[in-house]
């Protein structure tokens, strides 16, 4: 997914990392847990689009296309 982060910054398109799952902050990094493949993840290879109600459906198709060109 990194790599559509570089298309979308060329294309003046907003993309941010995904949030860092609870377990790896440090304040909790100590407890006990379960789990946390899906969660470490998707902080490694996932990818925050752009959203929100002023997004048009023409804004949307030119993101779509810019990330389906990435990959």
């Amino acid at each position: 997914m990194r790599q559509n982060s570089v298309a979308l910054e060329a294309e003046h398109i907003e993309a941010r990392p995904g949030w860092k799952p609870m377990h790896l902050q440090p304040i909790v990094e100590r407890y006990e847990r379960s789990g946390g493949s899906v969660a470490e993840a998707f902080f490694r290879d996932g990818l925050c689009l752009s959203s929100g109600s002023n997004l048009t459906l023409e804004d949307l198709e030119r993101v779509v296309a810019v990330v389906r060109c990435a990959c």
